[in-house]
């Protein structure tokens, strides 16, 4: 276990080092200039000459630091990253630490609570469906489960948020509460469902299956003893992957939803920061995204160790 752990740091290092430089590539080749985007909201140019502009441009970029060469502007946004400096915003001037960490408590309650909701509802539409395969009660499920992958997230949203308007007195904007929590939870866990519970119920099939599970039927073991006693933890073991992908995308990167129900996550600053083209902020979240996929993934990895040894063997064997 140690040595999957110390493994599970190195290739964690190895792939955020791959991901900074793609990062920064990416932000850096993105069409638009901030200096252009910020003269052209705040309209000082209508009051400068030409040469008056040029000048306050140059000493702008100066002070943004965008007049060095890319790799140096890499190099220095690398050794801050290193020591835990994420930099300046270019439209605030505040640091984006600090605005990331207004904003991410907000942004994980609404993916943490999306996801008990997604995972919920996966396990009871999973484990009604297994019982009977080929069913009507599972050919049902089936076809909700597929009708709520076709629906998109953002068609999802906007018909949720018109009809809570309208029938509940949803509050459309304010502060992050419990009270705006629930509808956006809502559409991120429906959103997640089907898939876990389509591999789930795959999943508890093949385990009712097995040798151990069928002995158990016959010697008078109830369905509920046999799925609590037998079934439910190795069935539990492929969802693992799966459900770490979901938290983290659903805890680092729901834009949709947050610009939807104007949840004050960080993907809606990210999205406001994408088009001032303030590429601190972008570089921030993305490299966070990247994190939290990487943080989840390693610690997922370690607890099916845990509940399934033979996945840990299996690694080895393959190592």
């Amino acid at each position: 276990m140690a040595v999957a752990v110390v493994r599970g740091v190195l290739t964690a290092a190895g792939l955020l080092a791959v991901a900074s430089v793609l990062v920064f590539a990416l932000v850096r080749a993105a069409p638009g200039d901030a200096v252009d985007v910020e003269f052209g909201e705040s309209g000082v140019a209508a009051f400068l000459t030409p040469d008056e502009e040029a000048a306050a441009r140059a000493a702008r970029e100066r002070q943004l630091g965008l007049d060095r060469s890319v790799p140096e502007q890499y190099l220095r946004w690398a050794y801050r990253i290193m020591r835990l400096d994420l930099g300046t915003s270019f439209r605030t001037g505040r640091p984006v630490a600090d605005e990331l960490a207004e904003r991410l408590p907000a942004s994980l309650a609404l993916g943490c609570v999306g996801f008990l909701v997604a995972l919920g509802v996966a396990w009871a539409v999973a484990l009604v469906s297994a019982r009977r395969p080929g069913g009507p009660v599972d050919h049902v499920l089936r076809v909700l489960s597929l009708t709520a992958t076709a629906v998109p997230t953002f068609l999802l949203g906007s018909l949720s948020l018109r009809y809570a308007v309208e029938w509940v007195g949803y509050p459309v904007a304010g502060e992050a509460s419990a009270r705006r929590l629930w509808l956006p939870a809502l559409v991120l866990g429906v959103g997640a469902m089907p898939v876990m519970a389509r591999l789930l119920r795959a999943s508890l099939i093949d385990e009712y299956g097995r040798p151990y599970a069928v002995a158990a039927r016959i010697r008078g073991a109830s369905w509920a003893r046999v799925t609590l006693r037998h079934v439910l933890r190795p069935a539990s073991t492929p969802l693992l992957t799966l459900a770490g992908l979901t938290l983290s995308t659903l805890v680092a990167s729901s834009v949709l939803t947050e610009v939807i129900f104007s949840w004050p996550g960080v993907s809606e600053y990210a999205v406001a920061a994408i088009a001032a083209k303030d590429h601190p902020v972008v570089q921030a979240y993305l490299l966070l995204t990247v994190a939290v996929v990487v943080l989840v993934n390693r610690t997922v990895d370690v607890v099916q160790h845990l509940l399934d040894p033979r996945t840990a063997r299996t690694t080895e064997a393959v190592a």
